[in-house]
């Protein structure tokens, strides 16, 4: 090949060459930015915790876009709404709203376009406050403006059940209240400077379905409360390990009780109280006392005839009412005053002078006592007065009402129905008769004589009718 032919050659090279680097320039000059900023450009709308206005910010690669043309419309009234142009920051400063509105931004820079829809809250509106409850109890209010934490802002509560509490919100924004006793409906508020911000929620109370039961003097009593209110119309079950006879199922008054009888026995009741789907347990040990002082027993008798009624008890109440006397009479019990222990007796037989209601100044021993008179001789006898009011008169149930003790009284008011109650305490009074005249022998040989003033012997004694 010629010179010429291989100059030729490299010349037709070189020009293909360099309109192949024209081409590509061309090609970039035409397309690259279009493609990037189709990619980066991006949009941002804030409000200003201080004013309310709302900044509408402009980048592409992480940059300042200024000049972008920024389009602000709106379906509801706003002075915003128009054709804007970004500054050297890329940003445009938008008014703060009269009210809640929603707005579509639309960004146009470099032929590459982007839209977003806000909403724009009005300054006074700004301040938001919510409160939850976790499943431990624990109550967080969290205060936000814009939607960033608001530090140092008052957090007040009040409820409807005597509750209130009140926080500042910490770095987060939030704020630990009480919880409440009792369950109920809380008004929330938060404060800040000039705003504030308001909210109604449920908060769950600590407090919990307790029971109680207890024994008094007049009866056993079952309360049950939530917190520190009474619950009306709770459904209480009553369980004994032994004869009780207050079991069964009741319901609250409105001081949250429900009366019980007084034990026959000792016994343990188990108690389980229901309401608002919650349950609460307890148990009782009654025990039944031994009643020392005459005129207590007849009150004990009124009580239990009182609590028995009060229970709800179903079925003729005079054998209950009956064994309740038979049960509890002093002046049956071994150990009662004026009834000497096997242990107490001398070798002779003869009961010793130091038992209750056996010595000489004992209450009815003395010569001074009702029915004792003193003879010339110093023997002391017993009067007609004092058979009758002994129970010995030949129709003791014409003894005068003095005569009559809380028991009769108590049986009258259940219409005849403790007339099983008056034949177990006649009963009774024979036996005390019998001892009272072994009594009266021993002591007349003794030169001491016998009243029926003493516990156990006296027409008034409990368990005496």
């Amino acid at each position: 090949m010629g010179y010429r032919s291989q100059r030729a050659i490299a010349m037709t090279r070189s020009t293909t060459a360099t309109i192949a680097i024209v081409v590509a320039l061309v090609g970039m000059a035409a397309f690259p930015m279009g493609a990037t900023a189709a990619t980066d450009l991006s949009v941002d709308v804030t409000q200003q915790a201080e004013t309310g206005e709302a900044v509408v910010t402009v980048t592409a690669n992480d940059s300042a876009v200024e000049n972008a043309t920024v389009n602000v419309t709106s379906e509801s009234a706003y002075n915003g709404t128009g054709t804007h142009e970004t500054d050297a920051n890329g940003t445009v400063t938008l008014p703060n709203p009269n009210e809640t509105v929603t707005v579509d931004v639309t960004v146009t820079a470099n032929d590459t376009n982007t839209t977003q829809q806000v909403e724009l809250v009005p300054y006074e509106d700004s301040l938001d406050l919510d409160v939850t409850q976790e499943s431990d109890g624990t109550v967080t209010a969290t205060v936000t403006q814009y939607g960033e934490a608001v530090e140092n802002a008052t957090v007040e509560a009040d409820g409807e059940a005597n509750y209130s509490a009140n926080a500042t919100t910490d770095e987060n924004g939030s704020a630990t209240l009480a919880q409440p006793e009792d369950t109920q409906n809380v008004s929330v508020t938060a404060t800040v400077d000039d705003l504030s911000a308001e909210t109604t929620t449920q908060l769950e109370g600590s407090a919990q379905l307790e029971v109680t039961a207890e024994q008094r003097d007049d009866g056993v009593f079952v309360t049950v409360t939530h917190g520190s209110d009474a619950v009306e119309n709770a459904t209480v079950d009553v369980a004994a390990d032994g004869d009780y006879a207050g079991t069964g199922t009741y319901e609250t008054d409105a001081n949250g009780e429900v009366a019980l009888p007084l034990p026959q026995e000792n016994a343990t009741i188990d108690v389980s109280a229901t309401a608002d789907n919650e349950t609460a347990t307890t148990t009782a040990d009654l025990t039944v006392a031994f009643v020392e002082e005459e005129g207590i027993f007849g009150q004990a008798v009124s009580q239990f005839v009182a609590a028995l009624q009060s229970s709800g008890f179903e079925g003729p109440p005079g054998l209950v009412i009956s064994d309740f006397v038979t049960g509890n009479n002093p002046g049956n019990a071994g150990d009662a005053p004026g009834l000497a222990d096997d242990e107490n007796e001398t070798a002779d037989g003869n009961e010793t002078d130091d038992a209750p209601g056996r010595s000489g100044e004992a209450p009815g021993r003395s010569g001074d006592a009702p029915g004792q008179s003193d003879d010339a001789d110093g023997e002391n006898e017993r009067g007609a007065g004092a058979a009758a009011a002994n129970g010995n008169a030949p129709d003791d149930r014409d003894r005068g009402p003095d005569a009559r003790d809380d028991a009769d009284d108590d049986s009258e008011e259940t219409e005849g129905d403790d007339a099983e109650a008056d034949d177990d305490s006649n009963d009774a009074d024979a036996d005390d008769d019998s001892d009272d005249e072994e009594a009266d022998d021993d002591d007349e040989a003794g030169g001491s004589g016998g009243s029926n003033a003493a516990p156990g012997n006296s027409g008034n004694a409990p368990g005496q009718n």
